[in-house]
């Protein structure tokens, strides 16, 4: 595709084709060919449209990590964080952009760091699966490099899942160098060492990931060899698990220190009944959302959008299989089916983290990405053609995205003009009415918790688990935050108007809650609950009874 003319094609049989791929389209396929690093810089530039169209991300958990990362970095500084926060620094496989963020953001704002991780996240997945395609393949591949950019914008990216994303990068660069050095293990092997600390400290289930890729391809390459010496293969994987001893050792004393734990809690506070609902899927369900993750692998503004480009990604990438213009690696064989089967049997939860089936369509896609090889030949119109349909798709997907969160600008100035009448100190809870759910059809609002306690010094719960975050919630709000969590028995209804989930907040202690999504309440607030701000979207209460507007 990238090496081939402007002009049109015939293919060697003499079938005359009359396929014309737009100009603008065709410099870039050259651009992309001849200079793939630079072609690849430039796809990534486009990749980050959306981001620039709003100035808060609609990431649902982004923001609650931000703002952990916001009163890590001013504990010791700011006595009303102090009082009701604590530090909590472990060696914790979940704790990779804790380190790298918390400086930061004793540097910059919430906003524009928030933004910016999301970017370093994004360029670390990128340039990942670019650098093991290259490994694997022996060459830049810019087909690749095309495909990538809708995945940014992935399911689990949606969901926020940052330290996740910023450990498959990770794992990716990772197996890139060890099959890049894998001749010459004494060069690899001591680099993998420290590949693999990092990832577990990011994240646990992607090193596992991680292990598996690189069994799998050392049995793929065994399989190639001729002649094959199990020796060598032996030998091989010693190494592999010699990059794993000091993850496991850690591992262990983990699983120790949460012993007598509750596997998940929920003290988010952003539709925490909704989350517990999500943890428990009827067993008819179960067999949908897979099938869901899988269509909206790359999630975009709608259902019927996102099954609309997957298929025509599917039928123009199948094409071009077909004419045998692209393959998948022989090596990674092996691995590619792996992570297909993974789809289907991974289950929901593992060592305490949810969500993870969820996560293995993206993994078999970057695994499918990474094992891609394309033809050098001369490529027909037809087979140009179907480039360019990707192309399209790539440019519609980035397009529509970024027209859906440019909305998002007048929510955060609906909320700041909400959230201005907060005195500073107070315990609010943020409530996101319809959340849950997962719809792009409900405006998401779990950003704005985070953001109450990183821009408007209210104090309130956010992600901070004792074997999972280097943060622990102390002093007024532990015990509220508790109190809040014996309410369990109100968590069906909460999924409804949230009425109960007020009630239980006011009886918990908090002083003011933010309703977002405020139109999806059935009839007016509880009696006692003080309106103090209105907007369409938001609606903002005192709960405490007795107090006038």
């Amino acid at each position: 595709m990238m090496h081939a003319p402007a002009r049109d094609l015939r293919r060697q049989s003499g079938e005359a084709t009359f396929v014309r791929v737009p100009p603008v389209l065709t410099a870039f396929a050259a651009l992309l060919g001849r200079r793939p690093y630079l072609g690849a810089a430039g796809l990534f530039l486009v990749a980050l449209v959306p981001l620039l169209a709003t100035p808060v991300l609609p990431l649902i958990d982004h923001y609650n990590h931000v703002a952990r990362f916001y009163v890590l970095s001013h504990l010791t500084s700011d006595p009303l964080l102090a009082a009701n926060f604590k530090a909590h620094w472990a060696l914790l496989p979940d704790i990779g952009l804790d380190v790298v963020a918390t400086p930061l953001l004793a540097v910059l704002p919430p906003l524009p760091a928030a933004h910016l991780l999301a970017v370093l996240v994004m360029a670390v997945l990128f340039s990942g699966v670019l650098y093991f395609n290259r490994a694997l393949t022996g060459r830049p591949q810019p087909l690749v490099a095309l495909l990538m950019v809708p995945l940014l914008y992935s399911y689990v990216f949606n969901w926020g899942f940052s330290n996740y994303i910023l450990a498959e990068g990770a794992a990716f660069w990772a197996a890139g160098w060890w099959v890049a050095n894998r001749a010459h293990p004494i060069k690899a092997t001591p680099v993998a060492i420290i590949f693999a600390f990092l990832i577990f400290l990011c994240h646990a289930m992607a090193f596992a990931l991680y292990g598996i890729m690189l069994g799998l391809l050392e049995i793929g390459f065994f399989l190639r060899a001729r002649p094959r010496q199990a020796r060598d293969l032996l030998m091989r994987l010693s190494l592999l698990l010699l990059q794993a001893v000091v993850p496991v050792l850690l591992f262990v004393a983990w699983e120790q220190s949460r012993s007598g734990e509750a596997a998940i809690v929920h003290h988010s506070g952003f539709g925490a009944a909704s989350y517990l609902h999500n943890l428990t899927p009827r067993p008819g369900h179960i067999g949908l959302r897979r099938l869901q993750t899988i269509l909206r692998v790359e999630e975009g503004p709608a259902y019927w959008f996102d099954i609309l480009t997957f298929l025509l990604q599917l039928a123009a990438i199948g094409f071009l299989f077909w004419r045998r213009r692209a393959a998948l690696t022989r090596t990674a064989w092996l691995l590619v089916a792996a992570g297909l089967l993974m789809i289907v049997f991974v289950p929901t939860m593992m060592f305490g983290v949810n969500y993870i089936a969820d996560r293995m369509p993206l993994f078999a896609a970057l695994l499918l990405l990474g094992a891609l090889q394309v033809s050098q030949e001369v490529w027909s119109g037809r087979e140009r053609l179907a480039c360019t349909l990707l192309a399209a798709v790539m440019l519609a997907r980035i397009g529509a995205t970024a027209v859906q969160w440019r909305g998002y600008g007048e929510d955060y100035r609906q909320f700041q003009s909400v959230a201005a009448h907060l005195p500073p100190g107070a315990f609010t809870l943020n409530l996101a009415l319809g959340a849950g759910r997962h719809e792009t059809e409900i405006p998401r609002c779990e950003m704005y918790g985070g953001l109450l306690i990183a821009q408007y010094r209210q104090i309130g719960p956010l992600f901070a688990f004792k074997g999972q975050h280097p943060v622990l919630l102390a002093g007024q709000l532990q015990q509220n935050v508790a109190r809040l969590e014996q309410d369990a028995a109100a968590a069906e209804e909460r999924i409804g108007d949230g009425r109960a989930y007020m009630m239980a907040a006011r009886s918990a202690g908090f002083d003011y809650l933010l309703l977002c999504n405020a139109q999806l309440l059935a009839g007016p607030p509880p009696a006692g609950f003080s309106v103090l701000a209105r907007t369409q979207r938001f609606l903002l209460m005192r709960m405490k009874a007795g107090v006038t507007n």
